[in-house]
């Protein structure tokens, strides 16, 4: 059994990626930029057998055309389009969208069928390639290339149950209260588990938000928590908002023991 953070993998948008003058990176981390990419699929789910899984993009410039270079990574590596060892392929690779163009991209497994227990985690990378702008004064710029980057979920045939199920069967605890109070949580699916955030409280009361994460498959996870002592008391409930297939939150709230 693996321990790992949950914000240590690859967290994706929970909602549909507008990126208007903002590059998003695998946790959210952004500069100021002149982007106008929109990806209309929050997450990819790649069913084993399946031929192909398809989504848009779409230019949301008015005025100008963009250049967008797509590839897949495996999850925790940044090889680059190069580099890259995942056993996938896109049609097209490289696109040219004209202003409000839109673009169909095909994604296609290229591996052998293995025999896997769990789901397999990869990244998807859409880099839009900056276009040539001539100052009027003559002065230097500086173009920048930005990246947005989803999660793509290879879903082996046979697993047991599925994911909202998977949701309902996690398993959380509360460790070190006297020490350093820890949420403790484990992942027995064979599927990986996004949240938004989460809330700890009771029935009537909850404390504020947390961050948002990722449980991999048959993983465990800890939380320290700041603040414990401002927490709502009696402290036995974990409310976590989930992500499903398409991207929308899934609310399912557990009891908590203290050990």
């Amino acid at each position: 059994m693996k321990t790992v953070s949950p914000f240590g993998a690859i967290a994706c948008l929970p909602w549909t990626l507008a990126r208007q003058g903002i590059l998003v990176c695998g946790l959210f981390c952004g500069v100021a930029a002149n982007a106008q990419l929109l990806i209309e699929s929050s997450r990819i789910v790649y069913p084993q057998g399946k031929r192909e899984v398809s989504f848009r993009i779409q230019n949301l410039s008015a005025e100008n055309p963009t250049l967008v270079q797509i590839w897949v990574d495996e999850a925790e590596t940044d090889a680059g389009s190069e580099n890259s060892v995942a056993p996938f392929i896109l049609s097209p690779p490289l696109v040219r969208l004209s202003a409000n163009g839109r673009q169909t991209i095909r994604l296609m497994y290229t591996g052998e069928s293995p025999n896997l227990a769990q789901e397999e985690l990869y990244t998807l990378n859409l880099m839009e390639l900056p276009r040539a702008i001539k100052s009027s004064d003559d002065t230097d710029r500086i173009n920048f290339a930005l990246r947005s980057r989803i999660k793509v979920f290879f879903r082996p045939r046979g697993l047991k149950g599925n994911l909202e199920e998977s949701m309902k069967q996690l398993q959380c605890k509360l460790v070190d209260m006297e020490s350093t109070p820890t949420l403790d949580c484990y992942n027995q699916s064979p599927f990986h588990l996004s949240f938004l955030g989460y809330k700890l409280g009771n029935a009537l009361e909850k404390g504020p938000d947390s961050s948002f994460g990722l449980f991999l498959p048959r993983t465990r996870a800890s939380f320290a928590l700041k603040d414990a002592d401002k927490l709502p008391r009696p402290l036995n409930t974990v409310a976590f908002n989930f992500i499903n297939d398409l991207g929308a939150p899934v609310p399912v709230e557990f009891a908590l023991a203290v050990h």
